[in-house]
């Protein structure tokens, strides 16, 4: 791996525990910029660099150093209710890592953005579903997840996306006039 890819990866794990931390605590899930930042890393980084960046946002977690929301950390926030939403930002920022890869206008790479963010929304009401009904052992239907850690998130979300969409191809055309490619 390129000395570059691997800066840029780091750069946007740190960007997004940076930006985890900045949140409205409002329900079950606090309001982060987390979505904001995988995005962003998504589309500048490209799919593969991007979703790295999140795994390794996720292991720094996971080891104790307090990146999630709410400066939290550890195995237990990973593989707890929430750990499903952070394997969905991997897949997320695979996903817009195609926003690059996309000749089509800013409207068509912000599609495909809203869908990374629909399949976030998936595996982390499935996640949350299952704990909650077999770890947990409370029961927990997959309409009730969705009602509690995604709907009241869509708006923002979507904003946050849009966003991110737009300042992340701003730069990666930066980068790329630079010659800084991450390509």
């Amino acid at each position: 791996m390129p000395l570059q890819k691997m800066i840029g990866a780091a750069f946007f794990a740190a960007l997004i525990g940076i930006l985890s931390q900045l949140s409205l605590p409002i329900g079950a899930v606090p309001h982060t910029l987390q979505v904001f930042a995988v995005v962003l890393a998504g589309v500048v980084m490209g799919p593969r660099y991007g979703a790295l960046s999140v795994v390794v946002w996720i292991l720094l977690g996971f080891f104790g150093i307090p990146v999630f929301a709410m400066a939290q950390a550890g195995p237990s926030i990973v593989l707890g209710p929430l750990g499903g939403f952070m394997i969905g930002f991997v897949v997320q920022a695979f996903v817009c890592g195609f926003c690059r890869l996309s000749a089509g206008t800013l409207f068509r790479r912000v599609g495909i953005a809203l869908l990374s963010l629909c399949i976030v929304y998936l595996i982390g009401a499935v996640w949350f579903t299952a704990t909650y009904t077999y770890l947990l052992q409370k029961p927990m239907t997959l309409s009730q997840a969705f009602l509690v850690c995604a709907l009241p998130f869509i708006p923002f979300d979507a904003v946050k996306v849009v966003l991110a969409v737009g300042i992340g191809s701003r730069i990666a055309g930066a980068l790329k006039k630079a010659g800084a490619d991450f390509f």
